[in-house]
């Protein structure tokens, strides 16, 4: 009786179905690439969301008035952030970033639970750790798909300027007061601003830094190529690249004009 000799695989087979699988990943690696960037964007619109409930809740809480939008350096008491700093545009180096001091700003006991830090706060308290500020996973101030620097910087968004009220001396005046918003549901409160040129809480949509083109706007795309957006209502929504480019430019703002 002869004895069966158990076959394997040919070259020619193994190379056969490597070909197979490596097509099979091909086209699976897009969706895949697709699902992760959709559940950053989900995370990234709730993480303004958030951010949104707790200015209309300091709004209730201060005679209908927003916080300041947090112009670097100014550190008023209304500012909904604190610190920034400017550096060269497009931002590409982490080491020159300073982190914005999220912590210090009139939002952030709405925002964690945590006593306000410095002199408008607790003076004796203290922050999280670097680490926490760093991570798009514990800080909803950072969007899930913030780079380097967005990372050392602890913050994504930026508060539209024209809500803006520049204080009087006295750093306590708050921003604009909700009633003279012609249409909240369409004007803009937040924007999940490109790292490479936000500095502070502030976003100035014909400010020069903001005029991206090119390569460089894929940076403002972040998610799907388009941007996420906060409204002056409290709702959150996603704008595709086409229509949201022309918001920066300065014949075409309004949904930054409270007033329109």
């Amino acid at each position: 009786m002869r004895a069966t000799r158990a076959r394997g695989f040919t070259l020619i087979e193994l190379l056969v179905v490597m070909a197979i699988l490596s097509i099979l990943m091909a086209l699976l690696l897009p969706a895949i690439q697709s699902a992760k960037e959709k559940a950053r964007e989900s995370r990234c619109k709730n993480n303004m969301k958030t951010l949104a409930s707790c200015m209309m809740m300091f709004v209730t809480e201060h005679s209908d008035h927003f916080p300041c939008a947090g112009w670097v350096g100014a550190n008023w008491e209304n500012d909904w952030v604190w610190g920034g700093n400017v550096i060269s545009v497009p931002q590409t180096d982490p080491a020159a970033a300073q982190r914005v001091r999220i912590e210090e700003g009139a939002l952030w006991q709405y925002v964690t639970g945590y006593s306000r830090v410095g002199p408008y706060g607790d003076t004796n308290a203290h922050g999280m750790k670097d680490e926490w500020y760093a991570s798009p996973e514990k800080n909803p101030y950072l969007c899930p798909s913030a780079g380097p620097v967005g990372r050392k910087r602890g913050l994504s968004y930026a508060m539209n300027s024209n809500l803006n009220v520049p204080p009087n001396g006295s750093g306590s005046e708050n921003g604009i007061n909700i009633s003279r918003i012609k249409n909240t549901s369409h004007t803009i409160l937040l924007v999940d601003e490109s790292e490479m040129s936000l500095n502070d809480g502030l976003f100035l949509p014909t400010g020069h830094e903001n005029q991206v083109t090119g390569a460089a706007l894929h940076t403002w795309l972040k998610h799907s190529g388009g941007a996420n957006l906060a409204f002056c209502d409290g709702h959150v929504g996603w704008i595709e690249g086409k229509k949201f480019k022309p918001m920066l430019g300065s014949n075409d703002w309004r949904w930054f004009d409270p007033t329109r």
